[in-house]
């Protein structure tokens, strides 16, 4: 065996042995999301005054900076697969569902449905 081969040999056995440590088969536990859901329900009911969404503005562009801002603003996975599900709803059912799930999270006042409501 020559210089080359057994260096490599050496390399393959060291790495062998580091394999099983840097790979573990240990799922981690997830870590507890950064946002709260009742936060980013109260972000999401306050979205029109915290991204000033004006009211004269068209419905699409209304949507549209909504859209934009709790893109940004909301982070918890529950409250991002409640907004898709939220937004291919109509109008009037979006405010409803909004409202509903608002008040079971504490969240008292929700400005968004109101608008909707207008809108629907």
């Amino acid at each position: 065996m020559d210089g080359w081969s057994r260096c490599a040999g050496w390399i393959c056995v060291a790495l062998g042995a580091c394999g099983p440590r840097l790979a573990s088969s240990t799922p981690q536990p997830e870590s507890p999301p950064e946002q709260a859901f009742s936060e980013a329900l109260r972000t999401m009911c306050e979205v029109d005054e915290r991204a000033k969404v004006a009211e004269d503005a068209d419905p699409v562009e209304r949507a549209g900076q909504r859209n934009d801002y709790l893109s940004d603003h909301v982070k918890n996975p529950d409250a991002i697969e409640f907004r898709t599900l939220l937004f291919v709803r109509s109008p009037a059912e979006q405010a409803k569902a909004l409202r509903e799930r608002a008040r079971a999270e504490g969240v008292t006042r929700c400005a968004l449905a109101d608008s909707l409501e207008k809108e629907g």
